[in-house]
């Protein structure tokens, strides 16, 4: 990477930075682009240079924070020698990691469940983030798939239910603690994320699917 694209990486990161301090202190609606530009030291003309408005801002900064949490969680997995472990093993490691994350940083996790869709969501791990380094978590869970050696019907539709799983499940828990801890809850969560994995591999569940697809 040149000077001039290490500079504008940099800038751009600090625009990310400003950003975040401000919407979780004070809320997206009430942070203007005025605001996030003068936090991070820039004329305020230069955040259109790499932003389209605050809500692109917005969805770049999910999509960087997803992606820098799933990238820890594999990097995590990768020191626990991966092969030893089965599928279901491997996803429950991940989603594990990705709680703890969480748990220990509150804010991030109301920043994200206030703010995440699953379009950029899934745009995060489909094609990695610049921040990433063009890392994609799709890409490792696609090769996950593949040396299971397991066909499954919809790894999207899969992929997608567990991470709606994880965060509908997990907010109020690590929150609140309610309506149980969350060391209570991850063993009936990783329970429901293995028949979640089951139900979606051809061959399983047959009867149940044929009849859905009567219906």
């Amino acid at each position: 990477m040149g000077k001039l694209d290490e500079k504008k990486k940099r800038k751009r990161e600090s625009l990310l930075s400003a950003a975040f301090t401000l919407f979780t202190s004070q809320g997206i609606n009430d942070t203007s682009i005025s605001d996030i530009a003068k936090r991070a030291n820039m004329a305020k003309g230069t955040f259109y240079l790499y932003f389209k408005d605050k809500f692109d801002l917005r969805d770049k900064l999910i999509a960087s924070k997803a992606t820098q949490l799933f990238r820890q969680a594999s990097e995590d997995l990768m020191r626990q020698k991966p092969e030893a472990l089965s599928l279901e093993e491997k996803v429950i490691f991940i989603a594990d990691s990705v709680i703890d994350q969480l748990n220990q940083d509150k804010i991030l996790l109301r920043f994200i469940s206030k703010n995440l869709s699953w379009g950029v969501f899934h745009s995060a791990l489909l094609t990695g983030t610049e921040e990433s380094g063009g890392y994609s978590f799709y890409d490792g869970y696609s090769a996950l798939l593949e040396k299971s050696g397991r066909t499954f019907r919809n790894p999207d539709l899969m992929l997608y239910m567990i991470v709606e799983l994880i965060s509908s499940t997990c907010y109020n828990v690590i929150l609140q603690q309610e309506p149980v801890s969350l060391d209570e809850l991850k063993p009936e969560l990783y329970g429901a994320i293995k028949d979640m994995i089951s139900r979606q591999e051809f061959g399983k569940d047959e009867e149940i699917t044929a009849f859905y697809e009567r219906v």
